[in-house]
């Protein structure tokens, strides 16, 4: 490793795990969780970085939680009232480059770090039971960042993608050995910098953030929305997967025996518009949860993340699905539809034929 590589004067690293517990969470009904009180938690952005540019309409909650003793690391959840809990375990660190690389390893392969989070997220959910609005099986997506607000001695961004690049991109994928240079570059493909002396390089599953405190914070924020994001969309992938071949067993092409009025037919049809409209209200009130406008540096920094994350494939992967059930719909309605029609004209065959036989019965009287 090259000597030269500065120190870590003040960072940490910070897992999250990333849950989507329901439809929505009333946050309205929450006061206390764990017996921490909560608070909103608005995006607080540098104002020199235009923050009118992005915010949340309806700011999440914050409890702070116990400390994990085992770990010396602090925790706290967000609460989303998209469905969303995110449970963050912060581990402080100062000491050298490699230390902080190892500990990122260590923590990331630590299956106890999860286990701990998920019994977190399941006390808390203990207590916001009564918020909770259709709950569902839970999803987790978990996303790892590498937080240094100071190096020793300082350094600004252009020497930790230039100088220090090989090592930045093996941190950031939690490698030991020296990655190819085609590698390296993808790695560090994603970076931006506002001013000289900060940088934040995003990757899938992690991110390396180093700025002062109060713009890391904003940074780390983001980088959770768009997490939050990504395990909503694959929660409403699955679910719509799960529909699709609960409805492609009920075989709407095939003759079926008569139902009275149709109303087998009927009650598909409003089985796959209640999915579909439910769906639809679903992934809005998502991808409105952040409200992003213009090409600022956070608008920019959310744009670049959402992409590493492949919100844009998981979206129109759904919205192909969507399409698919539009054309469900429309199959069952004809269905519905041709059913009633049917029906109608047995009724009144029936009813010609009565009027028939009644009038044969009178000539013979």
């Amino acid at each position: 490793m090259d000597a030269t590589l500065p120190g870590i004067g003040q960072a940490a690293f910070r897992a999250f795990f990333v849950y989507d517990v329901a439809d929505t969470i009333d946050l309205g009904l929450l006061q206390t969780v764990r017996g921490e009180g909560v608070t909103r938690a608005p995006l607080q952005l540098r104002r020199e970085a235009s923050s009118e540019f992005i915010q949340y309409p309806v700011a999440p909650l914050i409890v702070r939680l116990p400390d994990l003793e085992e770990y010396s690391a602090s925790v706290r959840a967000k609460i989303f009232d998209f469905g969303v809990v995110s449970i963050r375990i912060s581990v402080r660190y100062e000491g050298e480059w490699s230390g902080f690389a190892d500990l990122g390893r260590q923590l990331r392969g630590d299956k106890r770090f999860e286990t701990l989070a998920r019994a977190i997220l399941e006390d808390v959910l203990t207590e916001i039971r009564a918020a909770l609005v259709e709950p569902h099986k839970v999803l987790v997506e978990d996303y790892f960042v590498f937080d240094v607000a100071r190096f020793v001695p300082e350094i600004d961004a252009h020497q930790l993608t230039n100088r220090f690049a090989s090592d930045l991109a093996k941190l950031l994928l939690f490698e030991v050995q020296s990655l190819e240079a085609r590698q390296q570059d993808e790695a560090l493909r994603v970076a931006l910098s506002y001013f000289s002396d900060d940088l934040v390089v995003v990757q899938w599953d992690a991110a390396f953030v180093y700025d002062r405190p109060d713009g890391a914070e904003a940074i780390i924020d983001i980088l959770e929305y768009a997490n939050a994001q990504l395990v909503e969309f694959r929660t409403y992938d699955a679910r719509l997967d799960d529909e699709l071949d609960a409805i492609y067993a009920l075989q709407p092409g095939r003759r079926e025996r008569r139902h009275l009025r149709g109303r087998e037919p009927a009650e598909r049809a409003d089985r796959v518009r209640f999915l579909l409209v439910d769906i639809l209200e679903l992934t809005d009130r998502t991808a409105n949860a952040l409200k992003v406008i213009g090409d600022a540096y956070y608008a920019r920094l959310y744009r670049a993340a959402a992409g590493r994350l492949g919100l844009a494939d998981w979206q129109g992967q759904i919205d192909a699905k969507l399409r698919s059930v539009s054309e469900i719909y429309r199959v069952f309605q004809d269905q519905a539809q041709y059913a009633r029609s049917e029906f109608l004209e047995i009724v009144i065959i029936v009813l010609i034929a009565i009027e028939a036989v009644i009038g044969i019965l009178a000539l013979h009287h």
